[in-house]
């Protein structure tokens, strides 16, 4: 992992946590190693406040925060994948221009990007270096803006926030019901069409067949009357006299 023979016989996690303590350290030849071992020439800096390029200029970066701080960062956690380390620290901020007892504690965090120096040498180094604060962290760092935060802005938007999910909630509960309700009409609406339909289809139906059975009864009446009179017509003839002619 490194171009020193001897750093060779100890494993990859142990050289990892050997490098960030030099990094951090406010020993300047510890820390002046590490620049020259295990970052590349033009590795980059980038942070809340700044970037910055070249491996020179990080280490100018650094002269420049122990210069302006007295106590160096507390390293918490260390988490490396391989190709990328992140180190949970806690910066113990005293500025040297204030009196010591003036001190805040931020956490902090910072991504040491990895690459090899050549193709499959498995010899790696830093090209790049990601400093992170989070806002939290340093309302925290702050006593009377720490309590603030958690006994007033965190209770009050937590409260906000209830009530503003209970009043949604409530308003989506309302609506389902509402579309619920509208479906079951649509679906009363639907039934009571087709029932109607089959209905009217029924009655036409029937008019039909009333329509034809009274055809055939009106045909069978008249040639029932039809009938009658050819009957009668026969029967009055059978009755007429026969006068004798001299």
């Amino acid at each position: 992992m490194s171009d020193i023979g001897s750093d060779s016989q100890i494993t990859s996690s142990a050289l990892i946590k050997i490098i960030v303590e030099d990094l951090f350290s406010y020993n300047t030849v510890k820390r002046k190693r590490v620049f020259e071992y295990y970052f590349f020439e033009d590795a980059t800096l980038s942070s809340p406040l700044m970037n910055t390029n070249g491996v020179l200029n990080i280490q100018y970066v650094y002269t420049v925060w122990q210069a302006m701080n007295r106590t160096e960062p507390t390293i918490n956690n260390i988490v490396f994948d391989g190709h990328t380390a992140v180190i949970h620290l806690t910066q113990n901020i005293s500025p040297t221009v204030f009196p010591s007892f003036i001190s805040l504690q931020v956490p902090a965090i910072t991504t040491l990007h990895f690459k090899e120096t050549e193709s499959d040498s498995g010899l790696l180094k830093i090209y790049r270096q990601e400093d992170s604060w989070t806002l939290e962290g340093l309302l925290q760092s702050v006593p009377l803006v720490s309590f603030w935060y958690n006994h007033v802005l965190r209770t009050v938007m937590g409260k906000l926030v209830t009530t503003t999910g209970d009043l949604l909630d409530a308003a989506i509960q309302q609506a389902e019901k509402m579309t619920l309700r509208g479906q079951e009409i649509q679906q009363f609406g639907r039934d009571l069409a087709v029932e109607n339909m089959e209905k009217l289809e029924e009655y036409r139906t029937d008019l039909h067949e009333n329509y034809l059975k009274g055809i055939r009864q009106w045909r069978d009446t008249c040639t029932l009357d039809g009938s009658e009179d050819s009957s009668f017509q026969g029967k009055e003839k059978s009755h007429i006299p026969v006068e004798d002619v001299d």
